[in-house]
């Protein structure tokens, strides 16, 4: 008769770890497999199959550590690859149930056909670059063929390679070993060399290639290519008939990808899966890695990888640990075994549904906790999670059950058994505390709470000491675990009852946690969570922090929403969620005075866009300052005087924080503070957790309850109860339209109708090019499916040909936006450039609202439409539907940017310059044939088509014409002449093609008047190329001070062209003066060098002939005359600089006939 558990339960021994490399024979059976395992097994039998070819590809398989993912990598090796003898065993029991059927056959049908040889590689290999990869590859699979008794089939490798070289020429590598220390250093002779090629050794490699580079030998790999080594190894297993091909498992392969050459590695083997993938290959690559491999890959590298490889996630599961441990158990009587675990969960069914719930298969899950007992579920529970984040899930629960001497004591116990006991967390706890104390980083916070509080919850009795470790369990796991939680480790009050159901502490649970709540061992937390708080702390510190942040960090209710993101969050997430309209929002409450909180909230709308919604959100701490908070609201919502106020939604919500919520953020923001200035770290984060919740769980209540909502449109008050939860509704259908009436969102219909990705700020060529470019409704209805709402907003504005209905209102926002583009754009001052978003601007504040969408952007391009080709750009071009298209997408990104762009300038022609542009088109014949600039459309190209083509052609300036002979014009059938009217058109074309911005209306209008008089005389002139030749030419003879001959012209000419910057079109009658004066001055420079400086000497002073010798003859006194009167002649040229130079020259040296030309 049983006495003691140890009587019908014994401990099974076992591995602690599953290491591929250095698997032991047989140590893969005792694998016990899961529907997650069956789903990878699946996969890989339907790739090696080969009869998918979309499937027909290699593997990797990912997860963290612990999960069993290599020991399940080696189990699919050794069922592809030993004999079908040596895997039936196993396959008939784990997969001998009929449900497995159709997986059991798939393996032995697999197996009739294929086989598949198992080469293994271990992490980074010695691996220093990406070169490396062949020779690791190579060295792998040379020693599973040589495991496998298959030495014969090796394929040369580079090693081999480089060992018949040397061999071959044992005289070049004697020399090479003695002279290059990069050999010498590692080796004594060529036959050390060999040696430990032979041996495969990547360090000598590496020193042979360095050596090799250094000298200039070439030596011929036959292996570049490691995937036609492989092919080449594939086929000669085939050819042998035991094998179809390789399977690569290559495990940790996270340690290359962490290593600086992973990704180069990664190519290469992208491009060996690749060869793999042929129909007519069956060597597979299997790669097994954390998850962290992954974090390099860019978005196009994962999507080449997902097309090489079935990556697979393998997660560690609970029922999977259930699983191991219930292995554990070898039941030795089992009737009794089986009675005393019925009888438990018979009394406890609820616990199988609690521990069973995350299984994708619970009936095989009740069953193994069925197996598991004496261990409690709840036990069992946080030895799966103290598997997956302490160490491997294997290793941890073996250990826990296996390895430790109080589970022995507890089967060994007859006490234990007779009062039908289990095993419970405590007993886990005593287990990991060693592991905890060593890591203070992840589990200092508890360890601290266990020696602070060991002795006085001991003290109280065996189910306070239980319970206490019990739940520093779970605040434990709950802080490190993630995404392994699941909710199972959350120490609620809910879990901690679990964690004790059916034990013999069970009773005591409730009046423990008050226990520990009341006297500060771990206090309850919001929620029922039993966290743990905070370390010791020194109570007169907190209590100066509890001071200081009532009066100053968290005086005011706002404070306490702003301190972190959890209330701005909840705002835009829970209650904003559905608003289509772009907004922003702040929290206000009471402070100093009005004045003062009114200044903060028109602050605070400046900041926001004008199109906008601005929330000022009111949340008041008790009722006394909500009360206070409505009264606010309503009178700024009244305030006909502040403008400022106007449009803002002031929302002041019904729900207050509560002064003992209050005082309770207060507490806990103490101890966070506190705890971060002593550099507790992980009770700093538990402290702002917490208070973090508070904040939530105040959001969460506000929002279960009402709130009033008070605007000043600054033409009336509004002002409307409202329940919370429909806030976002409310936005949309009352208090935008009440704002925006003008917008699109404000139009019902299209509200309805438009899904919220419509509303989506974005910037579309494509709606904005359709309403250009659209003549009928139909057109616009052809959309892409996210526009096509569209039609909705044109639906009562517009008939079938895109005209205005008779009955459209002029309210209808559509039309209301149309009519004031185009009123903006008619009061517009037609001589001044503007920019768009200047013009415009009014558009994106009350009571329109534009920001980029698809609806707005399509209403500003119909506005627009009637403008096309009307409106200019600086450089005077007209602004065409595709030029308008970048201009309209531009100007709502500068909206969207809030910054001003100088793309945006243009400039409106008047009828006036039009009119002057045909005019100037038609004289001078700017779209003629042989003109260069054909798209002449606006004046400033007509200015440019003259001056840079028409008068280039001609090589004369246009006003040349004035001066024009009349023998100019002997071509012509009539007698012309230069008038003064042609001369006075003239002089006004050439103003109007020189002035860099033409704001002249009465320049133009007379111009005009000219042309109309004088169109048949001036077009006869133009026509005539020698009016401009023969009139240049009359214009330089007659300069009075130049004295031009005939014969000077030419060079003259030559010299203008070289001198003056500006092509021939733009000469002025000034500059070409200026320049011919210049000409003549180097003229004469140059015949005074070549004058002989006797010429004009005076002869010798003689007494008899003039006196003394100090009397001045008189011709001497007039040439001094002469000489300073030329002087101040040149000192009268004041722009130009060299000829003052040139001339002051000659009048020091120069002789009198040049004094006198310069004075005529």
């Amino acid at each position: 008769m049983a006495t003691k558990y140890d009587d019908i339960i014994k401990l099974r021994g076992g591995k602690a770890s599953y290491n591929i490399e250095n698997e032991k024979e047989g140590e893969w059976v005792s694998f016990i497999p899961n529907e997650q395992f069956n789903n990878v097994l699946r996969t890989v039998l339907k790739s090696v199959r080969g009869n998918d070819i979309d499937n027909h590809k290699s593997f990797w398989i990912n997860g963290t550590y612990g999960t069993g993912k290599s020991h399940a990598v080696a189990v699919i090796s050794h069922l592809l690859g030993d004999d079908v003898s040596a895997i039936k065993e196993w396959v008939d029991y784990e997969y001998g149930d009929t449900r497995f059927e159709q997986l059991r056959e798939g393996i032995y049908s697999l197996r009739e056909k294929m086989r598949l040889l198992t080469v293994k590689v271990y992490g980074l290999n010695a691996m220093t670059h990406a070169g490396d990869l062949a020779l690791v590859l190579q060295k792998a699979v040379t020693n599973a063929l040589r495991k496998a008794g298959l030495g014969e089939l090796c394929v040369p490798t580079d090693f081999e390679t480089y060992i018949d070289q040397i061999q071959k020429n044992p005289e070049i590598w004697d020399h090479l070993i003695e002279n290059h220390v990069q050999l010498s250093s590692i080796v004594a002779n060529r036959e050390q060399l060999i040696a430990n090629l032979e041996d495969n050794d990547l360090g000598t490699y590496h020193r042979v290639n360095e050596t090799l580079r250094a000298t200039g030998f070439d030596v011929r790999l036959d292996n570049q290519k490691v995937g036609q080594w492989f092919i080449e190894v594939q086929n000669k297993l085939r050819e042998k008939g035991k094998y179809n091909g390789l399977l690569i498992v290559w495990d940790e392969f996270t340690d290359v990808m962490t290593d600086a050459i992973g990704l180069p590695v990664l190519k290469e083997l992208q491009e060996l899966a690749e060869i793999f993938m042929n129909e007519e290959n069956s060597s597979f690559l299997f790669l097994i890695s954390h998850p962290s491999a992954f974090d390099k890959l860019g978005s196009e590298q994962m999507k080449q990888t997902d097309g090489r490889y079935h990556r697979m996630k393998y997660n560690m599961e609970s029922v999977s640990a259930f699983k191991i441990m219930s292995r554990k158990f070898e039941v030795i009587d089992k009737e009794l075994h089986s009675l005393m675990r019925r009888q438990f969960y018979q009394e406890h069914r609820d616990l199988l549904d609690i521990f069973t719930k995350n299984s994708n298969d619970p009936q095989s899950t009740v069953e193994d906790l069925f197996n598991l007992y004496p261990l409690h579920p709840g036990t069992a529970n946080l030895a799966t999670h103290y598997a997956t984040v302490v160490g491997s899930s294997s290793r941890s629960v073996f250990e826990f059950l296996g390895q430790n001497d109080a589970i022995r004591d507890f089967l060994d116990s007859e006490d234990c058994f007779l009062n039908r006991y289990t095993i419970t967390a405590d007993y886990l706890w005593d287990y990991v505390l060693k592991v905890f104390q060593d890591d203070v980083t992840n589990y200092g916070a508890v360890t601290e709470r266990y020696n602070s509080y060991v002795k006085q919850v001991s003290s109280k009795g065996e189910a306070y000491f239980a319970i206490f470790k019990g739940i520093l369990l779970l605040n434990a796991f709950n802080n490190v675990s993630g995404e392994n939680n699941q909710g199972l480790v959350t120490p609620s009050e809910e879990n901690i009852h679990y964690l004790f159901e059916g034990t013999q502490y069970d009773d005591d649970v409730d009046m423990v946690l008050q226990w520990f709540s009341n006297e500060g061992v771990i206090q309850r937390a919001p929620g029922g969570l039993y966290s743990v708080q905070f370390s010791a702390l020194p109570s007169g510190e907190i209590e100066e922090k509890k001071t200081e942040m009532r009066q100053v960090q968290f005086r005011y209710t706002h404070q306490i929403l702003n301190f972190s993101d959890v209330a701005k969050t909840q705002f835009e997430k829970k209650y904003m969620q559905k608003v289509i309209r772009p907004y922003s929002f702040k929290f206000y409450s009471d402070v100093d005075n009005d004045s003062s909180l009114r200044s903060q909230i028109k602050n605070g709308k400046k900041e926001a866009k004008g199109s906008y919604l601005f929330f000022a959100l009111l949340m008041a701490k008790d009722n006394d300052e909500l009360s206070r908070l409505r009264t606010f609201a309503e009178k700024c919502s009244t305030d006909e005087d502040d403008k400022d106020l106007e449009n803002i939604v002031f929302i002041v919500f019904d729900e207050v924080f509560g002064q003992n919520k209050y005082e309770q953020f207060i507490e806990y923001q103490a101890n966070y503070a506190c705890a971060s200035s002593h550099g507790f770290v992980d009770q700093t984060k538990v402290h702002r957790d917490h208070a973090v919740s508070m904040v939530k769980e105040w959001m969460e209540a506000t929002q279960r309850n009402n709130a009033t909502v008070y605007i000043n449109t600054g033409k009336d008050s509004f002002q409307q109860p409202i329940s919370v939860k429909h806030l976002s509704s409310i936005v949309n259908s009352v208090i935008s339209p009440t704002i925006y009436p003008y917008a699109p969102d404000s139009c019902e219909i299209l509200r309805q109708k438009a899904p919220s990705t419509f509303w989506k700020p974005q910037n579309s060529k494509e709606i904005v090019r359709t309403f250009l470019f659209a003549t009928t409704k139909e057109e616009i209805s052809q959309v892409v499916a996210q526009m096509r709402p569209i039609q909705y907003l044109i639906q009562d504005c517009l008939d079938d040909s895109l005209r205005w209905k008779e009955n459209v209102s002029a309210e209808h926002p559509f039309k209301k936006v149309f009519d004031t583009v185009n009123s903006i754009i008619k009061h517009a001052n037609k001589s001044l450039p503007f920019n768009f978003d200047e013009k415009f601007s009014i558009l994106t504040k009350p009571p329109y609202g534009f920001y980029g969408c698809y609806a707005t952007m399509g209403m500003m391009a119909f506005a627009l439409k009637p403008w096309v080709n009307k409106i200019f750009d600086p450089q005077g071009k007209p602004r065409d539907a595709n030029a308008l298209i970048d201009d309209i997408v531009l100007l709502f990104k500068v909206w969207d940017d809030n910054k001003s762009n100088s793309k945006l300038n243009f400039k409106f022609q008047t009828p006036e310059e039009g009119k002057l542009c045909k005019e100037l088109i038609s004289l001078f014949k700017l779209n003629g044939a042989d003109s260069t600039y054909k798209d002449v459309t606006s004046l400033k190209d007509a200015r440019y088509a003259i001056t840079a083509d028409f008068l280039a052609k001609r090589n004369a300036p246009l006003w040349a014409i004035k001066y024009a002979p009349e023998s100019a014009f002997a071509s012509l059938p009539i007698v012309v002449n230069i008038t003064d009217k042609i001369k006075q058109l003239t002089d006004n074309i050439v103003k109007i093609c020189m002035e860099r911005e033409l704001r002249n209306p009465a320049l133009v209008n007379e111009t005009l008047s000219l042309i109309e008089e004088q169109r048949f005389e001036m077009k006869n002139i133009l026509n005539v190329e020698a009016a401009f030749s023969e009139g240049l030419k009359n214009y330089l003879m007659q300069l009075s001070y130049v004295s031009v001959k005939e014969d000077e012209v030419e060079p003259l000419r030559k010299y203008i062209e070289q001198n003056l910057e500006s092509t021939v079109g733009y000469w002025t009658e000034e500059e070409v003066e200026k320049k011919a004066l210049q000409w003549r001055s180097v003229q004469q420079t140059v015949q005074i060098q070549h004058i002989p400086s006797t010429v004009h000497e005076p002869a010798p002073t003689t007494s008899t002939g003039w006196g003394s010798s100090s009397s001045v003859p008189s011709y001497q006194v007039d040439l001094t005359e002469k000489r300073n009167k030329a002087k101040e002649r040149i000192a009268s040229i004041t722009d130009i600089h060299v000829a003052q130079a040139l001339l002051t020259k000659i009048c020091e040296k120069g002789d009198e006939w040049l004094l006198d030309m310069i004075n005529s």
